[in-house]
């Protein structure tokens, strides 16, 4: 069945979501945002962080802890004026760690299109492991 206007523009608005932070393109994410939307996520902690200087803090960080990485859903599920899109991160740390992550993202969108919430659920262990060894920890 063919996707609404709306859901269309929702579909996507999450994969240029996907593709800006492949390219690890900060200003561009963030153009995606409401000024006052929320991110949540296991490095966050349940109360997220909020606002476009906070986002902007978050992908900086983000972008800079992995190179040579993919980002992609592989599905993409719509509900109203909610997105759910399993994602595939495939990359590397900075020292060369292979890194692999599943995560499952859930939009919330506003009246205007643009994301309101986004709660990220992750597979933890992958992220964890590569960072430890990274920092000179064991696996």
């Amino acid at each position: 069945m063919p996707r609404s206007p709306a859901e269309q523009h929702m579909e996507d608005a999450a994969r240029t979501y996907f593709a800006n932070v492949t390219k690890g393109d900060v200003e561009r994410i963030l153009a995606l945002f409401a000024d006052d939307a929320q991110l949540i996520n296991p490095m966050t902690g349940e109360e997220g962080i909020r606002g476009k200087a906070a986002l902007r803090s978050f992908y900086q960080k983000l972008v800079s802890s992995l190179v040579d990485y993919h980002a992609g859903p592989t599905d993409i599920v719509i509900e109203g004026n909610k997105l759910v899109a399993p994602l595939r991160l495939v990359g590397k740390t900075p020292d060369g760690t292979p890194l692999e992550m599943n995560n499952l993202n859930f939009w919330t969108f506003d009246e205007s299109g643009k994301f309101k919430i986004l709660r990220i659920y992750m597979d933890t262990h992958p992220y964890r492991q590569a960072l430890s060894q990274a920092l000179g920890g064991s696996k």
